[in-house]
């Protein structure tokens, strides 16, 4: 029989099989140490000055034109689908027209900017076309399949998997600012387009209305499919990079692992 002293000692054994156990399988003890590790590395932040303050005032501003014009214009299909009267409908597509043309002048800044601004605002750092973009879209992609488990992978400026939606968004919105002119001019013969339009006959005008419009629904679905997936990207990366991504768009600054 074991006496009281060796049942002690194989209590004290056991205690302590079980807690390197716990420290080897990331529970408790194990998860600890990770947290403060991880405490250890996010106290040992880089501060980098990444979006100039044209960038972030011409992101916001955009941002908010977009959104109004997707509620407007989906609204009026509303509106439209219940039978209101076309007379009624006409304020809600003019505030729509008006809107659209000051998202046309700020849009329009947003390009040169990508041409003007600092390295991080220009067309290079926006449409992937290098190799490293090409190895960081990879990397990305092989950071969501793994569940977001591993490492996020970071970028300085506009993360390359991303910048493949935004080039998108690039070309569907100067698609939409087109298609909203020419519908303007068309519908409400408003400058410039109804300069151009105004000799057409009626069937081309019906021609050129019902593609103008079929482009303008497409580009709307597409700009609600586009901001749906902006913002669940930008949870993930938010929570998984610890860099200040949301705020970055705010202050301009982003915060990186010492190297």
């Amino acid at each position: 029989m074991l006496d009281a002293a060796s049942m002690g000692g194989a209590e004290r054994s056991t205690v302590r099989l079980r807690r390197e156990a716990t420290s080897e399988d990331g529970t408790e003890d194990g998860r600890q140490a990770k947290m403060d590790r991880e405490k250890t590395t996010m106290d040992r932040r880089v501060v980098v000055d990444v979006w100039d303050w044209q960038t972030r005032v011409l992101h916001w501003t955009n941002a908010l034109l977009v959104l109004t014009l997707a509620l407007l214009m989906l609204g009026n299909e509303a509106m439209e689908a219940l039978g209101v009267a076309k007379a009624l409908r006409r304020p809600v597509k003019q505030l729509h027209a008006y809107t659209g043309y000051v998202f046309v002048f700020t849009f329009t800044l947003r390009i040169a900017w990508a041409f003007l601004g600092n390295e991080y605002a220009r067309w290079r750092d926006i449409v992937p076309l290098t190799g490293e973009q090409w190895s960081g879209v990879a990397a990305n992609v092989r950071w969501y399949l793994s569940g977001f488990k591993s490492e996020p992978p970071l970028s300085r400026g506009h993360n390359p998997l991303a910048s493949l939606f935004y080039t998108a968004l690039f070309v569907v919105l100067a698609a939409q600012a087109l298609t909203g002119l020419t519908l303007a001019g068309v519908e409400l013969h408003m400058a410039p387009a109804a300069w151009f339009t105004a000799g057409l006959g009626e069937e081309a005008l019906e021609a050129v209305e019902e593609a103008a419009e079929e482009i303008h629904e497409f580009g709307l679905w597409f700009v609600i499919f586009y901001l749906t997936a902006h913002i669940g990207g930008l949870v993930f990366h938010e929570i998984g990079e610890r860099t200040g991504l949301f705020s970055s768009m705010i202050h301009g600054k982003k915060y990186f692992p010492e190297e």
